[in-house]
């Protein structure tokens, strides 16, 4: 494909997203972009804070790799990025973000880059993160291979989304997909979604009433790391593709770059889901590690790492020790612990 636009909606639930079947709640765009490409039914974030796991995505490597493990690291080990990479082969990258934190840090390698703003105010916005890609867009040289990044911070709380939309988790949901339509949109009228290999992703979920939990993020639980997981490209990915198999975060990366016929690293810990999509490959029973946050404030019990594949997740605590067993064909909820 001749340009990559990758979009990360904060705090996104997969099971909150329309065309994964869990709810009922509005996302067309969403829904329709599932419909055009593939969407991964069973897709894990490395970790559950906004900073390092969008490193993880955008290295291909796990925390314990990557060295970032916490939103205030700056500095990550030893890997190249996407964007690095992207420009290694001649795209123009661009990233407009709506998190002032990415601007403190020097991780992901965009050329052009906004993250300025207050923390959930009106610059911040959804609508406002369009505009300033309008505003990008108009001054850009289109003709050279493009890849863009573009972050809505919306659906982490506090709730603020814009009337009609009720101040709800629901209703920030359902306004970011509004204004990724409009995204989309003028994508398309300005730069071609024909030409462009499309992912939408997360960086993590959230705890709505869950394990104790009123409203957050950071833990291991399966409602934490479950996010969705959307491509389209023309040409490349039959519409209406589903993939059931556990697949993760550090893998997306990878699978970009065989889309994109560009190199892959040799120290990327991820894989390419290309035969997934494709359905050459099936049964890969890949295992997926979750990472610590560092938080001493989160609202949950804190958590070492997890383990899983798609039967069983497995929990460990601070002193390295195993504390919860989730058997998960039968318990999706993560509600009974076989380990006591």
């Amino acid at each position: 494909m001749k340009h990559i636009l990758l979009v990360t909606i904060d705090t996104l639930r997969a099971d909150y997203v329309g065309c994964y079947g869990k709810r009922d709640i509005r996302t067309p765009t969403l829904d329709a972009v599932a419909a055009e490409g593939v969407r991964f039914d069973h897709h894990l974030t490395s970790i559950t804070c906004t900073l390092a796991s969008h490193c993880c995505l955008m290295t291909g490597c796990t925390p314990c790799v990557n060295g970032v493990t916490w939103n205030w690291i700056t500095t990550p080990a030893r890997r190249k990025t996407l964007a690095q990479m992207g420009a290694d082969r001649g795209y123009a990258t661009s990233a407009v973000t709506s998190w002032y934190a990415f601007a403190d840090q020097r991780v992901f390698g965009f050329e052009r880059a906004y993250s300025q703003g207050k923390f959930k105010g009106d610059d911040t916005r959804g609508d406002a993160t369009v505009d300033r890609v309008m505003s990008w867009l108009a001054q850009t040289d289109l003709a050279q291979p493009q890849m863009w990044w573009v972050h809505f911070i919306d659906p982490h709380e506090p709730d603020n989304c814009p009337d009609p939309y009720p101040k709800t988790y629901v209703g920030e949901v359902e306004f970011v997909d509004d204004q990724l339509g409009r995204l989309l949109r003028h994508w398309d009228d300005e730069v071609g979604l024909d030409e462009t290999l499309l992912v939408i992703t997360a960086d993590h979920g959230e705890h709505i009433n869950d394990h104790g939990v009123e409203r957050g993020h950071g833990s291991q639980f399966l409602t934490n790391l479950q996010v969705p997981l959307l491509m389209r490209a023309p040409g490349l990915i039959n519409a209406g593709t589903v993939v059931n198999e556990l697949t993760r975060q550090i893998d997306v990366l990878p699978t970009i770059l065989e889309f994109c016929q560009m190199p892959m690293p040799h120290n990327v810990e991820g894989m390419s889901l290309r035969g997934l999509i494709e359905g050459t490959e099936s049964g890969l029973r890949l295992v997926h590690h979750g990472h610590c946050v560092n938080d001493r404030e989160a609202p949950f019990p804190p958590y070492l790492a997890s383990i899983r594949n798609g039967e069983y997740a497995f929990l460990f605590g601070q002193e390295k020790s195993l504390t919860h067993i989730f058997d998960l064909r039968g318990d999706a909820g993560e509600e009974v612990n076989l380990w006591q």
